[in-house]
């Protein structure tokens, strides 16, 4: 999750659902995240891995023992930090996990997580049903043939060697998973605030009528879903 344009409002989940690893370097003692206790974790501060490492390691340790230092946005510093050792571990997405993995990096811990989508009020029910229709289709298109479409990782990071050498084939194919957009389920929004709240990373309680648009939601996906049936 990002931090949301002033006035902006949850409008839907994304299609896309992250795996972020929880890595070592290939020389570390460490096989098990517990084993991380009190060892400095690097995360990118206010982005979705950092808060999938945070749950990772919270549900291996208790939450005095979690210990993290701020680290780069790009995951390719991470990585190169890693491997100097500047850090015990640190959490990377693809394809930085399978370019960890090359590199003889072990992964201690694996989870999933997904975003929203965040809109100004003034967005258009049209153009947010076609972004809708046109992600859906993606979607389809992608788990029908994940292989063909890991070359985007490559393009995202062209430039980096570590990056270019790898291969369609090096990918694990059960980390790339994606879904149709749909809602934001109540619970689940109201979890993740008290959760980030307690944490001490957001202020304020919990309100589903200011943080999520629900006319928008509903107008935009009764549009694209008519289109798609008619």
């Amino acid at each position: 999750m990002a931090e949301s344009p002033v006035g902006a409002r949850q409008v839907g989940r994304r299609a896309t659902i992250v795996c972020g690893a929880l890595v070592v370097s290939p020389t570390s003692t460490v096989f098990a995240p517990q084993e991380l206790a009190h060892q400095p974790v690097a995360l990118d501060y206010g982005n979705g891995t950092a808060y999938a490492g945070l749950q990772m390691l919270e549900g291996a340790m208790p939450r005095e023992a979690v210990t993290t230092c701020a680290a780069a946005t790009s995951p390719a510093e991470r990585f190169a930090g890693l491997m100097r050792g500047d850090f015990a571990a640190t959490v990377l997405q693809e394809p930085w996990i399978t370019v960890a993995e090359k590199a003889g990096c072990r992964l201690v811990s694996t989870t999933f997580f997904h975003g929203t989508w965040v809109a100004t009020p003034g967005v258009d029910p049209d153009a947010y049903a076609a972004l809708l229709r046109g992600i859906t289709r993606a979607v389809h298109r992608i788990n029908a043939d994940k292989r063909r479409y890991v070359s985007y990782f490559k393009r995202d990071w062209a430039g980096h060697p570590e990056v270019d050498a790898l291969s369609p084939d090096d990918f694990n194919l059960g980390r790339i998973q994606v879904k149709e957009p749909g809602p934001i389920p109540e619970s689940e929004a109201r979890w993740a605030w008290e959760w980030m709240a307690g944490w001490g990373l957001i202020d304020g309680t919990f309100d589903a009528t200011a943080q999520i648009d629900r006319g928008l939601e509903r107008d935009a996906h009764e549009r694209a879903a008519a289109v798609r049936v008619g």
